[in-house]
């Protein structure tokens, strides 16, 4: 008998749980979406971006493959490597 009081306050108990936060869901999601766009729009904005040189062998690489599509032939990878 015990079992099978304890069985149905455990079930009442978890729906009234379960039904309490589906009746709250709403309300409270709606108080947390409000404090995340609140903290995204507090922090440093995003202003610029830091672009790094070009190498000499970079460069010469992309010259050799520009140099190579305007014969239309294929580039090498040896010929990359110097």
């Amino acid at each position: 008998m015990d079992f099978l009081l304890g069985t149905i306050t455990g079930l009442v108990i978890a729906a009234l749980i379960f039904a309490i936060l589906a009746f709250f869901r709403a309300g409270i999601e709606k108080r947390v979406k409000i404090i995340e766009t609140r903290l995204g729009s507090a922090g440093p904005k995003i202003k610029g971006a830091i672009y790094m040189p070009e190498s000499d062998a970079e460069m010469s690489r992309k010259e050799i493959i520009e140099r190579n599509r305007k014969e239309g032939r294929d580039t090498p990878i040896d010929e990359l490597r110097n």
